[in-house]
């Protein structure tokens, strides 16, 4: 299960900052987290050594880390996510008639599209 987690968390890192990263870099962690391929198809894939490979990944990977420690980015992100879930379930607490109601639904509305643009 951890190492579910540490890829869904890598392929996370990929998206926010693999655009910072060399195009080599980028492929490799790209087949790795997305095409779920094993070292050795990676190489195979690109022409390089399974060792060039890990080593790429390794790199990859720190690299990634350093910039979410610095930036974060991601952690913001994933902040936003579940402070938008949490006002969507105070709303849904709330039981309003007239114009709160509308004010409620412009708020549920304007939230599902935060929601959903993550």
């Amino acid at each position: 299960m951890a190492d579910v987690e540490a890829r869904v968390e890598l392929n996370t890192l990929l998206d926010f900052y693999g655009p910072l990263l060399t195009e080599h870099r980028r492929e490799v962690l790209r087949l790795y987290c997305e095409e779920d391929l094993s070292l050795t198809e990676i190489a195979e894939q690109l022409g390089i050594t399974r060792q060039g490979v890990s080593d790429a990944l390794q790199k990859g990977r720190r690299q990634l880390a350093d910039y979410e420690e610095k930036l974060g980015l991601a952690g913001r992100y994933r902040a936003l996510g579940e402070q938008a879930r949490r006002c969507m379930r105070a709303l849904d607490g709330i039981e309003a008639a007239g114009r709160d109601a509308e004010r409620i639904r412009e708020a549920r509305a304007a939230l599902e599209e935060i929601l959903r643009e993550r």
